[in-house]
């Protein structure tokens, strides 16, 4: 897959390194010029030394299968003579074995799909994202063409016609085989399908038709394009499917959008949900039908995340509509739609539009002022949030419909109004919830989301990392990736802040490959940096995206993680600007909730630069603007924090009460390991210099263990530069046939990482994955007796001398 552009790619580098390039015809060996018959190696050197003209050779072979058994041989007897010689071949072929002639001394290598990252970059502005993905199976050429080749048009337009009629049945519907075959006209003994297997076109396994690329399907879809109705009614025929009905007439019919509309809820996903909305309201005779029609179409595409789309199909809805209900309802999900594509202030705006029109249907004000705090949560802005309390007085105990039930359940209110209060102000919201009552379905999914948050915004990272976590695994599983595309950024973070590193790792990976399937411009934007965050902690150099997205919070992401990378790079005054960027002219945080929770690392950054003075009364200012944000009641975390951030930057007598405070609440403290952890570190040197050796050894030891059980190996790396002897953790004794009984690649990771190479280095290296480097030595220390990268340095520099 992807074979032309490969050797296209390969023959410019090799152009660039002096090699002359060739390209061999496949379909006219007879032209190439080599003598593909001859026995003498004397003629296949001289042939070679005219088409090089003294420089080194490469011999280019598209589509090689074409070539012919003869041919192919007679080139790889030339390889054979002229392997002294300065010349190379590349061969590229379809098909998962080489082609017959070819000697076995020709290297393979397979080249196999796209992962779906890269395949969705291919994708771009042509309906429903997902669904070509699926049927381009990381093809590119299927993803990428208009037309299917034409050497594929003519293998299917050669078979019998009853042949073509089965493939059409085929490429129209994921049917059992007898169904395709009763559709198609086929013979009961299924030889009709014979011609189309021995041409290599499908193969029929376990009564399932698969075909042998993707492009097949669109070759039999562009040879028998006038019969796609008749296909269609035979289908439907065959299943009784109103939606094979639908396609088989393009004449409006309220009995066959009704029974579309009835099919779409029974759907396997989402995205076939909203396929089969669409069906339905473009059968529909009544305008009004369609809008709701597409209105739900409009949710369920919103929920299967596609955000373009979403908004497709919102346009299609304001087109024929003017019913504040079917707009409020369809509003609702595409305000969420345009947070996904990154345009959480343009959310804010129709979401409170939405509100502000009262329909009928109280509960659909309800989902617009639950929009409106989803993207005040992202634009960080004061007046979004100002705006909440009042928003929520527009919502009335009036008559609720399906509608609005159906997209907020109203037995989720009361967590719906806390978690939108809790956006406004988090410190200013109620403290306590009543979760009595016993919710199922779609409510109490409902009611997790809110108190999640609300778990999240008032620092209770355990509880926010572990109820998201639930959602995430529960909505991939169902294709609702789309209704928690905006809570996976905080699950990451409460992971990060509660020390499931791990697990954050993992669940970036996952929301990646989904994000970039459905193009979530709000993942894809914050992933990098997350991932950014993790590196930094780890002492793994990840790039930090250098481009402003807008909004306050995806850029309070990326002035995190790069002022971390750069801290653990001893960049103070990198450092300094990046953390610094994260309040603006007058002190005040641009993200209300992104801001606060950095301030022990502006206070770190701050102290450490040239302008010393000056930057620590900067964030003096801003350490107190906090304080008074948070009020008398701040969360444990936030008072921890703000303690640190004090202690750093005080030269007076109350340094040490400061300390003592951030590091004195041994119930919370520990749900932060890391944040504890520093302000622990940071306390034994501040101990250090007032010449309190004793009284600094056990924070010490407290704050190294804590690093290493992390990862965190830059901060382990400092802390033990003030331990006698490093301060191993582990003095288990360590034999070197310990080592012997490592694999090759286990001692050459090992290697490695005691010389000082990061995991993502390693694994630059190596060619493998730096989760998988993290792995193999996640077994390796136990089995050498070690605990972390210092005490793998000891061990094989002792075995070493």
């Amino acid at each position: 897959m992807g074979k032309t552009t490969l050797i296209r790619a390969a023959a410019g580098v090799a152009q660039e390194r002096g090699f002359r390039v060739r390209e061999l015809d496949a379909g006219r060996p007879a032209e190439w010029g080599l003598p593909l018959h001859s026995d003498d190696p004397a003629d296949a050197l001289l042939a070679l030394d005219r088409l090089g003209g003294g420089a080194p050779v490469l011999l280019v072979v598209d589509s090689a299968e074409n070539a012919g058994r003869a041919a192919l041989h007679g080139l790889t007897r030339i390889m054979r003579d002229a392997c002294a010689e300065p010349v190379g071949l590349l061969l590229a072929a379809r098909g998962s074995a080489p082609p017959p002639g070819l000697g076995a001394e020709i290297a393979r290598y397979p080249v196999g799909p796209l992962d779906d990252c890269s395949a969705a970059r291919l994708v771009s502005g042509r309906g429903p994202r997902k669904e070509i993905l699926r049927r381009a199976a990381g093809n590119p050429l299927a993803l990428l063409a208009d037309e299917p080749p034409r050497e594929f048009v003519d293998r299917v337009a050669a078979l019998p016609a009853v042949t073509r009629r089965l493939l059409l049945r085929a490429a129209l519907a994921d049917e059992h085989l007898t169904v395709l075959n009763l559709a198609g006209g086929g013979s009961a003994d299924l030889r009709d399908w014979q011609p189309a297997e021995v041409a290599g076109l499908v193969a029929i396994d376990d009564g399932r038709v698969r075909f042998g690329h993707p492009l097949i399907r669109t070759a039999c879809l562009a040879v028998a394009a006038v019969e796609l109705q008749e296909a269609y009614g035979d289908l439907a025929a065959m299943t009784g499917s109103p939606y094979y009905l639908a396609l088989a007439s393009e004449e409006p019919d309220e009995s066959v959008a009704s029974a579309l509309e009835e099919q779409a809820g029974g759907r396997r996903d989402y995205v076939s949900e909203a396929r089969a909305l669409v069906a339905s309201a473009e059968r529909s005779p009544a305008p009004d039908d369609a809008a709701r029609r597409y209105a739900r179409a409009v949710v369920a595409a919103y929920r299967s995340g596609e955000p373009e789309w979403t908004l497709e199909l919102h346009r299609r809805v304001a087109a024929r509509t003017d019913d504040p209900d079917l707009l409020g309802f369809a509003d609702a999900a595409a305000g969420l739609a345009m947070i996904h594509s990154g345009r959480p202030g343009e959310a804010f705006d129709v979401a409170r539009h939405a509100a502000h029109r009262r329909p009928r249907d109280g509960q659909l004000v309800m989902a617009a002022v639950a929009v409106a705090a989803n993207a005040a949560l992202l634009t960080g802005v004061a007046a979004h949030r100002e705006q909440l309390p009042g928003l929520l007085d527009l919502v009335t105990e009036g008559p609720v419909g399906g509608l609005g039930d159906s997209f907020l359940p109203v037995d989720a209110n009361p967590v719906t109004r806390a978690w939108v209060l809790a956006v406004a102000d988090p410190y200013a919201s109620p403290r306590t919830l009543n979760e009595d009552g016993v919710l199922t379905g779609r409510a109490e999914v409902a009611w997790t989301l809110g108190t999640s948050m609300i778990a999240w915004l008032r620092d209770d990272s355990a509880r926010a990392a572990a109820e998201l976590s639930s959602l995430w695994q529960a909505g991939r599983s169902y294709g609702a990736i789309g209704a928690l595309a905006v809570r996976v950024p905080p699950m990451i973070l409460a992971m990060i802040d509660g020390g499931r590193w791990a697990d954050a790792e993992q669940a970036i990976d996952e929301a990646e490959t989904l994000a970039a399937a459905g193009d979530v411009s709000l993942l894809l934007t914050a992933l990098p940096d997350l991932r950014a965050t993790l590196g930094a902690l780890r002492n793994d150099v990840v790039p930090v995206p250098s481009t402003s997205t807008g909004d306050a919070f995806t850029d309070g992401l990326r002035h995190r993680a790069a002022g971390l990378g750069a801290l653990a790079g001893g960049d103070y005054e990198k450092a300094y600007w990046h953390f610094r960027g994260m309040f603006d002219v007058a002190g005040e945080p641009v993200h209300y909730f992104l801001g606060p929770r950095s301030l022990p690392q502006l206070a770190v950054a701050a102290s450490g630069i040239g302008r010393r003075g000056r930057a620590q009364a900067q964030v003096r200012r801003i350490l107190q603007g906090c304080r008074q944000r948070v009020g008398s009641t701040p969360t444990p975390r936030m008072a921890m924090l703000l303690s640190h951030a004090a202690a750093l930057l005080d030269d007076g007598d109350e340094t040490e009460e400061h300390f003592r405070r951030a590091v004195g609440d041994p119930d919370s403290a520990p749900q932060w390991p890391l944040e504890l952890a520093e302000a622990q570190l940071n306390f034994a040197l501040w101990l250090r210099k007032q010449r309190r050796v004793v009284e600094a050894r056990p924070l010490l030891m407290a704050a190294l263990d804590t690093f290493v059980r992390l990862g965190a190996d830059a901060h382990a790396e400092q802390t033990r530069k003030y331990l006698p002897g490093g301060a191993l953790l582990d003095d288990r004794p360590v034999t070197g046939d310990a080592f012997a009984a490592l694999t090759a690649q286990k001692q050459t990771i090992a290697r490695l990482a005691a010389g000082g190479m990061s995991n993502r280095e390693i694994a630059g290296r190596l060619f493998l994955s730096p989760r998988t480097v993290g792995s193999h030595l996640y077994d390796i220390y136990p089995l050498l007796g070690v605990s972390n990268r210092h005490q793998l340095r000891a061990l094989l520099a002792g075995a070493a001398s």
